[in-house]
């Protein structure tokens, strides 16, 4: 049954209201099903007091009558705990029937009150008057704790109370005692089928209830997985014109002579590389609302590295404002997600470099208390009580009101909040009017381990590569700025033409695509390619979804990973580190 007929139905039941205690059969089943579950959960516990019932019972049988009647009731006693131990052996098979396991479990009940039934007039046959009162705690037994439905308990306890009184009837003088005793066994009756009725009434309405959010939780989930799935089509599908846009403007960027035409190409190339980091943003955000939609992979790694690597790439863009970019960061570890901690830590120098009015930025680490503080810090202009309590809101922008494009979404700092309780990393801002602002996080300390050796750094461009992409205008602006910077390329539209290429190109280095158009993806074709060529190429794989799952798979397989669309700076770094050598080159993720 679909999603959306079984909540007709359970809509349809919930406006008609069940006061006869039936469903409609195809919600009856369910219903039944959640009932025997429940009985399977609670069975030994049920057991348990059954059986002690018994027992202590069996215990006063022999120590306050005589011993002959004592013994002459502990069989059926004993039978009484056999029928419980067997019941439970039934119901706790998985094959066991639905219906079997309910008669099972109700049938037990029936027949150790009809065992204390024939255990009273045993007695009573030997001289020796037994009370009734047990037979009351079994009836409590029954409506209190056995949870099946009202038809069944009633049924049985109405039966041996029945029983009990159709003996007495039988078997003795039918007087004012046995009236009164009948009397009062069919009150207790009464008030415990009532109870058992609403009882029951109430688990079928919760059951409803709980069977309607369920569906409402697996169609949140659903759509969940939908929007994840369009969001991952709509990265690839316009990171890949929006990857080429770049690639063909730093290409007619460093072929133009003319000032003119440079300038224009410059513009062009900044536009391009504002659309890319707005549509990054706008994904990465639109993924981290989503369930599951970042996942987290903490590891143990050093931190000072990292933080160089950041103050390195950010160097450039703080001279040329003037700003003075300081890190200070002794020998720590941490264990977080190092993909994520970046994207948190590169948000919030962008956010003091652009938006501070800084003279002085700093990254700061230090371990206090077991744990590692992470400071980025500036001597800016600082916020107010108010702007603290709107900075981290989604787009919005302090010091952007009329949503300049070179200034971005906003989202900056809405994306490092979402990021700091994803990895559970603690998030504070300090800051005043006048006193700049400091954005700590609090990482947890990791055991050091060993250090990753640094790449090699500077070295000239030049090599031969083999390029697989399907998609043409990404492979011809790709081609096309490699051969710039002096390299051999031979570019392919599928593996192929690649494995026909591969004698006459001998590759110092393999580029892919991830998503290429035949059944294999690229890690698979570059896999072939080596296999093809006989020894571990270089590899570098280029992605528009740069997902943790793809970063562990290009680890082992040896493949760089750079994601969509390309910043020709960041490729170049990459190039300069793959080409020269071609021994087997750990996996870089970017």
């Amino acid at each position: 049954m679909s999603l959306q007929a079984e909540e007709r139905l359970l809509l349809a039941q919930q406006r008609r209201g069940h006061g006869r205690l039936r469903f409609v059969e195809a919600l009856e089943r369910g219903f039944v099903e959640h009932r025997v579950q429940r009985i399977r959960r609670r069975l030994w516990l049920i057991a348990g007091i059954a059986i002690a019932f018994q027992a202590i019972y069996a215990g006063l049988d022999l120590s306050l009558m005589p011993l002959d009647v004592g013994l002459s009731i502990l069989p059926l006693r004993l039978l009484g705990i056999c029928t419980v131990l067997a019941a439970c052996a039934y119901c706790r098979r998985p094959q066991s029937a639905l219906g079997g396991t309910q008669l099972a479990y109700t049938g037990a009940y029936a027949f150790n009150g009809a065992c204390v039934v024939v255990m009273i007039y045993l007695s009573a046959a030997q001289g020796e008057a037994m009370p009734y009162d047990g037979l009351f705690l079994i009836l409590l037994f029954g409506y209190v704790l056995l949870g099946v439905s009202f038809r069944a308990i009633s049924l049985a306890a109405w039966g041996f109370c029945l029983l009990y009184l159709l003996l007495g009837v039988l078997l003795t003088e039918a007087g004012p005692e046995l009236a009164y005793q009948g009397l009062f066994l069919v009150c207790a009756n009464l008030i415990g089928s009532g109870g058992a009725y609403l009882q029951e009434h109430g688990q079928r309405g919760a059951w409803l209830n709980m069977r309607l959010l369920d569906l409402a939780r697996q169609r949140a989930e659903a759509d969940d997985a939908r929007k994840l799935r369009l969001l991952a089509a709509a990265s690839h599908d316009l990171r890949q014109p929006l990857n080429a846009m770049g690639l063909y403007a730093q290409h007619l960027l460093e072929q133009s002579l003319e000032s003119t035409t440079r300038q224009v190409c410059e513009r062009l190339a900044t536009s391009v590389e504002q659309l890319s980091r707005l549509l990054q943003s706008l994904l990465d955000y639109s993924r981290l609302t989503l369930p599951g939609g970042v996942p987290v992979k903490p590891q143990a790694f050093a931190l000072r590295p990292l933080l160089e690597r950041l103050s390195g790439e950010t160097a450039d863009e703080a001279g040329a404002q003037g700003i003075e970019l300081e890190l200070d960061c002794s020998e720590l570890w941490v264990r977080s997600d190092p993909l994520l901690l970046e994207r948190v830590l590169r948000n919030l120098l962008v956010n003091a470099l652009r938006h501070a009015q800084a003279r002085r930025v700093w990254l700061r680490a230090w371990e206090e208390a077991g744990a590692v503080l992470l400071e980025v810090a500036d001597d800016g202009r600082g916020l107010s009580q108010a702007e603290q309590a709107q900075v981290f809101e989604e787009f919005r922008q302090l010091d952007n009101p009329g949503r300049n494009a070179e200034h971005g979404l906003g989202l900056g700092l809405a994306i490092v909040q979402q990021l700091a309780t994803l990895l559970e990393h603690p998030l504070r801002l300090d800051s005043a009017p006048g006193q700049g602002a400091r954005f700590s996080l609090r990482l947890p300390l990791a055991e050091s381990g060993q250090r990753p050796l640094a790449a090699a750094a500077g070295a000239a461009l030049g090599g031969r590569i083999l390029l697989l992409e399907d998609d043409g205008p990404g492979r011809e602006a790709l081609a096309g700025l490699l051969r710039r910077w002096g390299c051999q390329v031979w570019a392919c539209a599928d593996l192929p033409q690649a494995l026909q290429c591969l004698d006459e190109a001998r590759p110092q280095l393999l580029i892919s695509d991830y998503r290429l158009g035949a059944a294999e993806d690229g890690l698979v074709a570059l896999e072939r390619l080596r296999e093809a060529s006989g020894w571990m190429v270089p590899a570098l794989l280029i992605s528009a979804d740069v997902c943790p799952e793809l970063q562990e798979r290009c680890i082992p397989a040896h493949a760089t990973l750079l994601g969509k669309p390309l910043l020709p700076a960041r490729l170049r770094q990459v190039l300069t580190v793959l080409l020269p050598g071609a021994a087997p080159v750990a996996a870089a993720q970017a």
